[in-house]
């Protein structure tokens, strides 16, 4: 089996649930695979400012490149369960010296073989300022449907929460209120585009369809530590 290296903290329960569906893929097989974790140490002022403002980006950055060296060296490829770093994705792959894959590429393949024409989106202000998931989403003839800007302001708040590990059931209600107005708005189906959601909210709070982007990631890391999955696909200096 191959080995795989996972650069999360981003944050660290988000990255905790990634580990443990990871796992889960292997629970029918002859054992568990070799994977190493690295913790990024993201102080709470950055996410806040990041996740809320776009801003101190260049931090988060940093903070997962430093993690990328640390590890690369000891594993085959790397997965980041975290979706907002990977605004930086084209970055981090130029200094990697092992494939990366990408979870909003990943995710954006799956919504294609699955036909998937109109997709509701919930995210960091980040992520969706930075039209990480819009842009590919348009390339492959996907229309993205986003919450209102007040909306967003909930969410990006309620993330904020999550990665101080703050989980309420008021944050549950309104993100439920919010994918039910996207669903109004013709979504066929709402990505959980952000890891940390999944945290608070699962397809069992609902009967609206959710795609759980970690969910994606971990079945493709699995296929990759089996020999199912080209690594040198995510090889990439664009």
């Amino acid at each position: 089996m191959k080995i795989c290296g996972v650069v999360g903290g981003m944050g660290p329960e988000a990255t905790a649930l990634f580990y443990m569906k990871l796992i889960k893929q292997f629970t029918h097989t002859k054992g568990y695979p070799p994977i190493l974790m690295y913790s990024v140490p993201e102080p709470f002022q950055v996410a806040d400012s990041f996740l809320q403002c776009n801003q101190g980006g260049h931090l988060l950055r940093e903070l997962v490149l430093e993690g990328i060296q640390i590890i690369q060296n000891k594993v085959d490829f790397c997965v980041i369960p975290c979706n907002t770093a990977h605004i930086y994705i084209h970055e981090i792959r130029e200094v990697s010296k092992v494939p990366l894959f990408s979870i909003v590429e990943e995710t954006c393949r799956h919504l294609a073989a699955h036909k998937i024409k109109k997709v509701g989106i919930l995210a960091t202000a980040a992520t969706i300022e930075s039209h990480l998931y819009t842009r590919p989403l348009y390339e492959n003839n996907i229309a993205s449907i986003l919450p209102s800007t007040y909306q967003q302001a909930v969410v990006s708040e309620i993330i904020c929460r999550l990665v101080k590990g703050e989980k309420l059931e008021s944050d549950k209600m309104a993100l439920l209120a919010i994918i039910e107005n996207l669903k109004q708005m013709d979504a066929e189906c709402v990505i959980l585009a952000c890891t940390d959601l999944p945290i608070l909210l699962s397809q069992s709070d609902t009967s609206f369809p959710l795609i759980d982007t970690m969910d994606i990631l971990a079945e493709v890391a699995k296929n990759a530590i089996i020999g199912e999955y080209n690594v040198s696909n995510t090889l990439s200096t664009a």
